[in-house]
């Protein structure tokens, strides 16, 4: 016990004497005062009834929820992997201290970061409590208590990611995708499926309940139970509490078992020889390596930009080979969306589909890109290898060219993957195939924002980390915070207030020309166009001339 408390002191200094944990405690409670002024009643009187209250808190809830989704996986992700790069976990390993006391003074000094993020909301929560219609037992203490409990399952995700990933940047990039897969995507495909009846749709009902929203719904009192419409049978807040607290047990086993020497040294796969496996191995081979990665490559053309060329060859799932499986799998996304359209459109209407296609579309467009794009520069800058650029005859151009060519081919995979539902849709009701075509241009437009964002703070910073991770501050402040905005229209923003804010947001414009309910009164398209597609040729500016200030000599 005593080598536990070790770590944690050492950890829980090293993360209070960074600063950018003092960062993001104070933007923290900054975003919840705002959030807590803008719903406090103009008049300075509270309702009797404590409705306003509940709904304040209701507002806090969800935001104490997607920062701990935001803020948590990024400081678990990366402390094992820092600490193999640096060789102090070989320090650690040959000390007395047992692989048990280790994990568990990480993990509980990640808790007691969580705490301090807790304690920077209870402000906002006072006040929410003093409007009434709350109780500390049963709403304070259980929301803290649930939210404690989410936020060490991202822990656990993180360390247990830190495991396998060999760079702070794939750390950080797969512990945002297996934090949003576990709690975002399980509730997208029950909203598409609504209520039905079969075995996909129960299906659905069931994996929704691995996901802490449904959860969190249920705490509120919020009768639609994730997006299902119809009142759910089983207690989601039991549910997830379970799984939770299983994966809690089994992910800290798994971890503490793969916290060894071989963490140190890790020995490449010599691989297998593919006429001794069997044979419907040998059959699955020859489909799936159509195009064999292993063959000797054929020179650059003069035509082709070698940067580009060099992105994919060195870029993680860049190789031919896992572009044709992202094309497969970009395949089958396709037919689950139409699936879904055809299907959606019987029980909700087209719009209500259409809107759910366009915000799955987006959030995988802010997952993704930074995750592309923010080592654009960064990367090279913290390998060493810009410097090997820098003396190419290659220009400032020709490097931006080849590396945002190599980001823009792999993002249009990804918007192939909605065409089929969106046809789907126009084969319902070929009225909306002109908002369709809008649709598109919004979505492409939102693409190369992010893109050119995350590009561009990639040349202002040397660690790829900090870099994917100011960038998605940046995409979820462009494509969320807007929203935020929009969900207090007429309570303080007024009507034209809301709709400028509302033309940054790419989103915002499709969902306008899909004419989603709450939306269709604003006047965003082509204005929106024009606004995002003037900030993406800035933005373009500004990153050509900071990559000619980088090539220069120093």
């Amino acid at each position: 016990m005593n080598g536990c408390l070790i770590i944690v002191e050492r950890e829980l200094l090293a993360l209070l004497r960074s600063g950018r944990t003092l960062v993001i405690l104070l933007a923290v409670s900054i975003a919840f005062s705002v959030i807590v002024f803008l719903k406090w009643p103009s008049s300075g009187i509270v309702d009797l009834d404590g409705a306003k209250g509940r709904e304040v808190f209701a507002w806090l809830t969800y935001a104490m929820l997607a920062a701990a989704i935001l803020i948590v996986p990024v400081f678990p992700s990366t402390s094992l992997v820092t600490e193999v790069r640096r060789r102090t976990l070989e320090l650690l390993l040959n000390s007395p201290l047992s692989r048990t006391s280790i994990y568990l003074g990480k993990a509980l000094a990640m808790l007691g970061f969580v705490m301090l993020l807790l304690f920077a909301t209870l402000p906002a929560l006072t006040c929410c409590y003093l409007m009434g219609g709350l109780s500390f037992t049963e709403d304070v203490l259980k929301l803290y208590s649930f939210l404690t409990l989410v936020s060490l399952q991202l822990i656990v995700i993180g360390l247990l990611v830190g495991t396998y990933c060999r760079s702070t940047e794939s750390a950080l990039r797969w512990s945002y995708g297996v934090t949003f897969a576990m709690t975002i995507v399980p509730w997208f495909p029950d909203a598409l499926f609504p209520g039905g009846t079969s075995p996909i749709a129960k299906g659905c009902q069931l994996l929704k309940l691995i996901s802490p929203i449904p959860a969190l719904m249920k705490m509120l009192n919020q009768g639609s139970v994730g997006g299902s419409g119809l009142m759910e049978s089983r207690d989601p807040v039991l549910w997830y509490v379970g799984f939770a607290t299983l994966f809690i047990v089994v992910g800290s086993v798994v971890c503490i078992l793969r916290l060894s020497h071989s963490l140190l040294d890790r020995s490449r796969s010599q691989g297998f020889i593919t006429d001794d496996q069997d044979q419907w191995v040998r059959a699955s081979r020859r489909v799936l390596f159509l195009i064999d990665p292993q063959r000797r490559s054929a020179g650059i053309p003069p035509f082709v930009n070698p940067v580009m060329v060099k992105e994919f060859q060195c870029r993680q799932f860049g190789r031919m080979h896992w572009l044709l499986r992202l094309v497969a799998g970009c395949a089958v996304l396709s037919l689950l969306l139409t699936l879904a359209s055809a299907q959606g459109t019987e029980s909700r209407g087209v719009e209500y589909t259409g809107a759910l296609i366009i915000v799955l579309q987006v959030a995988l467009i802010v997952l993704l890109t930074p995750g592309l794009a923010s080592g654009m520069i960064a990367g090279e800058m913290e390998g060493g290898s810009w410097n090997l650029l820098r003396v190419t005859p290659l220009t400032p151009g020709q490097i931006l060219r080849g590396k945002l060519i190599s980001v823009v081919l792999t993002l249009a995979l990804l918007l192939c993957a909605t065409l089929p539902g969106y046809a789907v849709i126009m084969l319902i009701k070929p009225t909306l195939q002109q908002q369709v075509v809008q649709v598109l241009i919004c979505l492409i437009l939102a693409a190369v924002l992010s893109m050119l964002v995350s590009a561009t703070v990639s040349s202002f910073f040397r660690k790829t980390a900090v870099a994917t991770t100011v960038s998605y501050g940046c995409l979820v402040a462009i494509f969320g915070g807007t929203m935020l905005i929009w969900m207090n229209r007429e309570a303080p923003f007024g009507f034209g207030f809301v709709q400028q804010a509302l033309r940054l947001n790419p989103m915002a414009a499709a969902l306008n020309a899909m004419q989603v309910t709450g939306f269709e009164s604003y006047d965003l398209i082509p204005s929106s166009w024009w606004i995002t597609g003037m900030t993406s040729i800035v933005l373009l500016v500004i990153l050509y001339f900071r990559t000619l200030r980088l090539t220069r000599p120093d």
